[in-house]
């Protein structure tokens, strides 16, 4: 955990930095359409399964957590010279069995909203890195035929990264990982993450903003900026 937080405080210098930036934020927009995996961890509700008698499939004890799909929309604005506003909303799914009861369908999506430290054309032209925190509702299902469902509203949390790549002036590739955290509890058993590490990747239309204008007003003598 300390890695992560001296690697998250050193790449915010580096964004921050006029010096390795050629393009500043603010003004620009965009918006990203994407999909991908979600890998959730549940060791603990693993083991509290099997406590119960009721130890995951195979399958799922062999590659720890099942994988699920997801997709997201991202709204970006940059309000100053390094740092977005960014609005997010997403889906995901994923099943899981427990011996001796039906599948379970895992459902997550909500909205998400934060900021976003970035860079344009850092540190070569085309090229936008950032990095993210945020926050909002999140809506979680977890249904089987053989237990009532269990649905909850709760406050989720995001850390992300990634990197877009613009193609033209308008329009780029993204990726994008995440880690969102949230809590179900699965009747007779224990909490399930519903979150997780999500990636995903997908389309970025970028906004530029719109260049000011000389404007000629009569008697007052040279142009006005507007």
């Amino acid at each position: 955990m300390r890695r992560l937080l001296v690697v998250a405080v050193v790449s915010s210098v580096f964004l921050a930095s006029p010096a390795f930036a050629d393009s500043a934020t603010d003004g620009v927009g965009r918006v990203s359409f994407g999909g991908g995996l979600r890998w959730t961890p549940n060791g603990f509700f693993n083991v509290k399964a099997t406590e119960a008698g009721r130890p995951t499939t195979s399958s799922e004890e062999f590659v720890t957590a099942p994988l699920g799909f997801q997709g997201m929309a991202s709204f970006g604005y940059g309000a100053f010279e390094w740092l977005e506003l960014a609005v997010d909303v997403f889906g995901g799914f994923e099943s899981f069995q427990l011996e001796g009861w039906l599948p379970f369908s895992s459902v997550s999506y909500g909205g998400l909203i934060g900021v976003r430290l970035t860079r344009y054309d850092f540190p070569f032209a085309g090229l936008v890195p950032y990095l993210g925190i945020q926050t909002g509702p999140m809506l979680v299902t977890v249904t089987s035929p053989s237990l009532p469902g269990a649905e909850r509203i709760m406050q989720a949390w995001s850390v992300n990264g990634g990197a877009a790549w613009k193609f033209t002036e308008r329009l780029g590739l993204y990726v994008d990982i995440r880690y969102l955290y949230g809590r179900a509890y699965v009747s007779e058993i224990a909490g399930r993450n519903v979150g997780g590490v999500w990636f995903s990747a997908g389309l970025t239309i970028f906004f530029p903003p719109t260049p000011r204008r000389d404007l000629d007003v009569p008697g007052f003598g040279g142009g006005s900026r507007f």
